[in-house]
């Protein structure tokens, strides 16, 4: 039996992305495996590829879209995949507000046509609705003979889940294992493992050691990030893959405080920030300090749109001239900054920050919270001043709306700016991708504009694998989601 390893450092206590999303749980991997959706979106680039959808149609101006599933797609219980199925789980979230709903926005209904063709209704044209779609960690379709009358919060079936993806759940020890088999009813290509055991290790060396020593054959992004490389390097078990990452690390406010209202105070915690001294976080042509909003990588990104640039004497007056004069002990006011641990690169750039604003007379105390604890008090109760967070996944920039457009499900800033969400609205009305681009270019010049937030940092996806495993998805032209293990196979005797 070929066994595949993972080792995560978080574990989970159910798996249902669809209902709520905890960032590098366990769950999080495991629901991407067993689960299907009607497209998957190629986070490096802007194409989609079929999944249970096999064909689909863009109508009316793009405000409907009609997709043809696969009929042979089955449930591990042996039940027919059905339109009914898709259109039961999205309606659902977004009736509730479950996290599916992040990237259903913009949808007045969704129509079964018959049992293998469905069509959603917008309320405006969505160029982008297929990256919304086809995102990687939310718009999982669900059983709804199994779901359909039930509270989701409560449903049995987070914790024995029945999916319709390459692997079948098996079975959870809570805080220990995860063991998933490949489920030979499966309607797509075979999986090409028999087993999959997902390891729980919270320590994020153990982790990179045990794929370095040949104890496992992979971990998720973020459990290797720069500082750990020498704990891989010579490792004749794996290999460092390295991609450009599809995001921005962004240094963020609280817009439920009114302080941050005034853009003075906002400009002057923007030049306080020293780029240059994040240049120690970087890895030359893989990571970089960066001032744009959008990666490099991204097809609408204007290089020279960009957040204002380091001028502490000019962040001092603007300090003095919004009334946060110095006080005896030389501070002008004290924040508390967040990041999400589990993106363990940010808590350099939380320490490189604050000591940016320390030398302008901002106290900033700062701390990395796990991603239950981020979910209630950022995501919930708003109960923080700054953030830093990334994980914006930009096959295209349609998908930050979630967290940066006004009423956006995952905009735990409250950031409501009318003439960005404008430009949001504007680049979704159109398929040129020339207009769109146009569209996004003048969103980024609002950013700037009015300093919403604050890029700090493009950085590097580094996954660290092992060698006898091949199918990953830069080795199979990307048309799998790098999260996605069905195509990988023991590599045997002979092969290279």
């Amino acid at each position: 039996m070929d066994e595949y390893i993972v080792v995560v450092p978080e574990g989970t206590t159910e798996i249902n992305e669809s209902y709520r999303n905890v960032v590098g749980g366990a769950g999080y991997f495991v629901a991407n495996n067993i689960f299907s959706r009607l497209v998957v979106t190629e986070v490096g680039g802007a194409a989609s590829y079929p999944d249970l959808a096999e064909h689909w149609e863009c109508l009316d101006g793009a405000r409907r879209w009609r997709f043809t599933l696969n009929r042979h797609a089955r449930w591990h219980d042996g039940q027919p995949v059905t339109a009914h199925d898709v259109a039961y789980t999205h309606l659902t979230a977004l009736a509730n507000g479950y996290h599916a709903a992040s990237f259903l926005h913009g949808i007045v209904d969704i129509k079964v046509l018959d049992d293998h063709l469905v069509e959603y209704h917008l309320a405006e044209p969505n160029a982008a609705f297929l990256t919304q779609l086809g995102n990687f960690a939310a718009t999982h379709v669900l059983p709804k003979h199994l779901y359909e009358g039930t509270d989701w919060a409560t449903n049995p079936h987070n914790q024995q889940p029945v999916g319709s993806g390459p692997f079948r759940f098996v079975e959870m020890e809570p805080g220990g294992r995860i063991v998933l088999e490949a489920w030979d009813g499966y309607w797509g290509p075979p999986a090409g493992v028999d087993r999959v055991t997902i390891v729980v290790e919270p320590d994020l060396d153990e982790c990179v050691r045990m794929i370095a020593d040949g104890r496992a054959h992979f971990a998720p992004q973020d459990v290797l990030t720069m500082k750990r490389l020498p704990l891989a390097e010579g490792s004749a078990h794996a290999t460092v893959y390295r991609e450009r990452g599809p995001g921005v690390a962004l240094l963020s406010f609280n817009y439920r405080q009114e302080r941050w209202a005034d853009r003075r105070l906002r400009l002057a915690i923007a030049q306080a920030v020293d780029r240059s001294r994040l240049e120690r976080f970087a890895e030359p042509g893989w990571s970089e300090p960066w001032a744009n909003f959008f990666p490099g990588s991204s097809y609408a990104v204007a290089r020279d749109v960009t957040a204002p640039g380091h001028d502490a004497a000019a962040a001092e007056k603007l300090l003095d001239e919004a009334g946060y004069p110095r006080g005896a002990d030389g501070r002008r006011l004290s924040l508390r900054m967040f990041y999400m641990a589990t993106f363990d690169g940010h808590g350099g750039l939380a320490r490189s920050i604050a000591e940016d604003l320390a030398a302008i007379g901002v106290h900033v105390e700062f701390a990395g919270l796990d991603s239950e604890t981020w979910a209630q008090q950022i995501g919930r109760e708003g109960d923080f001043d700054l953030t830093i967070s990334g994980g914006n996944m930009m096959p295209d920039p349609d998908i930050t709306a979630s967290r940066l457009q006004g009423g956006g499900q995952r905009n735990h800033l409250a950031l409501a700016n009318p003439d960005a969400d404008a430009c949001y609205v504007a680049a979704r009305s159109t398929t040129d991708q020339a207009e769109r681009i146009a569209h996004y270019r003048r969103l980024q010049e609002v950013w700037a504009r009015d300093v919403n937030v604050i890029p700090l940092f493009w950085y590097c996806i580094y996954l660290l694998r092992s060698n006898e495993f091949y199918g990953w998805a830069d080795q199979v032209d990307f048309r799998i989601p790098f999260w996605h293990w069905g195509r990988l196979r023991k590599i045997t005797g002979g092969e290279s």
